[in-house]
């Protein structure tokens, strides 16, 4: 009987140890898919960013082509006043010769200025012209973004009105009556799913700082009428922010252009 007690315990011990090491495997686990989630947020976060550089540094060459071309006539003018100016010396005595040969080098110094800055002018122009096509790109992708938000939308209240939203009943007690009466229900905030990531359990929605969303905030995912489950937000930047899919979400179901409806 000592015996088959010992063994038991022994049993027991390592069976504690073996939970206790799959416990600390399972946490180290996680905590590594959380790293790598943020990485993903991050780079996204940066494409943004980059494309918003992107969009400056367009309207700056633009700014800086109209100021050559400006430039550009305003040397045109100065060579054809120096070239007048060359001719009135031809005709004039010798003791102007002087004057005449200074005209001849500062005539030289501006055209060399004239062809320096034209090609600078083409070489801004050909990028100019890669920017723009680069900005069309954007431009094109933000339309149709904005397009399917509103098919969405649209989708949304149709079947608002073919299905009436249940709300939870609001109990006012009499100490809070004048106070409930005074103080108007906040708008429900809506948004629209950007980025749907499989692997690590979130999603990334185009509702951030910009809209005063908040972490921790909790929304419904709908695809039109579907409910397909709530996600919490967990990280806020200025135009976006990711949100984790809580348990029971269909997070294989959700994609692009789902709307996410805050929950009161």
């Amino acid at each position: 009987m000592p015996n088959i007690s010992k063994a038991i315990l022994v049993v027991l011990i390592i069976v504690s140890v073996a939970s206790i090491t799959m416990a600390v495997i399972g946490f180290i686990g996680k905590e590594r898919e959380y790293a790598k989630r943020l990485v993903v947020e991050d780079k996204f976060a940066l494409a943004l960013k980059e494309k918003k550089s992107i969009e400056k540094e367009l309207a700056e060459v633009k700014s800086a082509k109209e100021l050559i071309e400006v430039g550009i006539a305003k040397l045109e003018n100065e060579a054809k006043e120096l070239s007048s100016q060359f001719e009135e010396a031809k005709q004039k005595s010798e003791s102007l010769s002087a004057k005449l040969d200074a005209s001849k080098v500062e005539l030289a110094r501006v055209r060399i200025d004239l062809d320096s800055e034209k090609k600078e002018k083409i070489a801004i122009s050909k990028k100019l012209d890669s920017l723009q096509f680069e900005y069309e790109n954007i431009k094109n992708e933000a339309s149709r973004l904005a397009k399917e938000k509103m098919d969405l939308e649209k989708g949304i209240a149709e079947s608002s009105e073919k299905q009436p939203i249940k709300l939870d009943t609001i109990v006012v007690s009499p100490n809070n009556k004048d106070k409930a009466a005074s103080q108007p229900l906040k708008p429900v905030m809506q948004g629209q799913v950007l980025v749907v990531n499989k692997e690590y359990g979130f999603i990334v929605t185009d509702i951030g700082l910009d809209k005063n969303i908040q972490k921790g905030i909790k929304f419904d995912v709908m695809d039109g009428s579907r409910f397909l489950g709530q996600a919490q937000i967990d990280k806020v930047y200025d135009t976006m922010s990711s949100a984790t899919v809580l348990p029971g979400g269909k997070i294989n179901d959700m994609k692009k252009g789902n709307v996410i409806v805050e929950i009161r």
